[in-house]
């Protein structure tokens, strides 16, 4: 970094409080000294290793721009933000980013700035309050970077949170090229490869999978994401693999796998002591045990998660446990409790916006109503779900949710709205093309 040395060389001078007459001393002229300051000619090596030992800096200084105790607080920060980030504690993290950055920018270290940079990008990916524009901004400038510096490593990081990106916004085929690019960029490395960021990168390209029904491709995926995060020994990989193959199953209506797969996740998690993700997960389990019939298991893990979520404000998986809690106390009969949870569950869902869920609570609402001879309130409820299924052009939600009204009111003996669901059902199902 030859073009910051005038730069960095009038830094140390100013921050020891030197003048160019004391640091030129007898061996060179002061007017040498501010020629190299003002950059009309370059530092020689006799030079360099003269100042250095002079102002008694870092044999690493005109490379870096750092003090001493400024590369040690930031190795300092940067293993502090790394597991703040890991354990979803953003506005810590971000606050430890920050401060690397201004000591960064201050003394001109790209390395270190694009690094921190990148952990911002991330940040506001993840943070409650995201901010995926900016995001978007910090990663152009950061991937331009490493692609000008050809650091194959760190590129096929950055190139892993651009997938990331694209895959919050929803834009698979560019979060799949994103990830095959950070492979392919991983690969460049040979031997020293990141066997741990091929194995995050095989494991979304499996999520993206599952979420477009891929599920064939989806199970490929994350058996050669479990392999590549077992041969890497990283235990926080293999973690979030599991999860992820967890979820797969549950959806193809393996329960008892799916439960399997949550508990070998659970296990690795309780290790790295991964707070919020121990609720969730908890969570998980919670709904696949409500599939598989064991209620009390439900009540039981949820009881748990709503505690910790009611004291730490976790107030998604509070809305996801009340939801599962609900469910579960409906098929024991404990219908004031479901229909207290439930409601509890409605509100929360509305504040954090997940219209899928808060759908899927009204028509759980519904069918509380429906076992307490409420029917008014259950059709009302069931309505609400329909309409927001609609909305979100959710066909397989819609579908059980007027299969749910139907067997209603056949059971009610509503023969006549037996017939006017079927034909809402059929004229909906019309208007979808295939």
């Amino acid at each position: 970094m030859k073009r910051y040395t005038s730069y960095r060389l009038k830094r140390a001078r100013k921050k020891l409080k030197i003048t160019q007459k004391d640091l030129a001393g007898e061996r060179f002229k002061r007017q040498y000294i501010s020629m190299i300051e003002t950059g009309e000619t370059e530092l020689s090596y006799v030079a360099r290793e003269y100042i250095t030992k002079k102002l008694k800096l870092p044999k690493s200084y005109f490379d870096t721009g750092l003090f001493k105790e400024e590369k040690e607080e930031l190795n300092i920060l940067t293993k502090e933000a790394e597991k703040l980030i890991k354990m979803q504690f953003f506005k810590k993290a971000e606050d430890k980013v920050l401060k690397a950055l201004e000591i960064s920018k201050e003394a001109k270290n790209n390395d270190y700035i694009n690094s921190f940079l990148l952990k911002l990008a991330i940040i506001n990916m993840e943070k409650e309050d995201k901010d995926l524009k900016k995001a978007e901004d910090i990663l152009g400038k950061v991937n331009r970077y490493y692609q000008e510096e050809k650091e194959f490593k760190n590129l096929a990081y950055s190139y892993y949170w651009t997938g990331v990106l694209h895959m919050k916004r929803q834009n698979y085929t560019d979060a799949v090229y994103m990830y095959s690019s950070s492979i392919e960029e991983n690969h460049k490395l040979r031997r020293k490869k990141d066997l741990s960021l091929e194995a995050r990168a095989t494991s979304k390209i499996a999520q993206i999978y599952r979420e477009i029904e891929n599920y064939r491709g989806a199970r490929q995926k994350y058996k050669e994401a479990i392999k590549l995060a077992e041969k890497a020994k990283d235990d926080y990989v293999l973690g979030m693999t599991y999860w992820g193959y967890g979820l797969l199953l549950r959806r193809l209506g393996e329960y008892e796998k799916a439960k399997d797969f949550y508990e070998k996740s659970l296990s690795i998690h309780e290790k790295l002591k991964d707070e919020k993700s121990l609720i969730k997960l908890n969570n998980n389990i919670a709904n696949v045990c409500f599939y598989i019939g064991d209620y009390y298991k439900v009540i039981l893990l949820t009881k748990n998660t709503i505690k910790i979520s009611e004291e730490k404000n976790y107030n998604e998986q509070l809305a996801y446990a009340l939801l599962f809690r609900a469910k579960a106390e409906r098929e024991k009969n404990l219908l004031d409790k479901a229909e207290s949870d439930i409601k509890r569950s409605i509100k929360l869902l509305k504040k954090i916006k997940d219209k899928r869920e808060l759908g899927v609570a009204y028509m759980t609402q519904g069918l509380i109503y429906e076992r307490k001879k409420e029917y008014d309130l259950a059709i009302t409820s069931f309505n609400k779900a329909i309409d927001i299924f609609k909305d979100l052009d959710e066909l397989v939600f819609i579908n059980s949710a007027y299969s749910e009204i139907i067997r209603f009111y056949k059971d009610i003996g509503g023969l006549d709205k037996v017939s006017e669901s079927m034909e809402k059902l059929i004229n909906l199902i019309k208007r979808i093309k295939f």
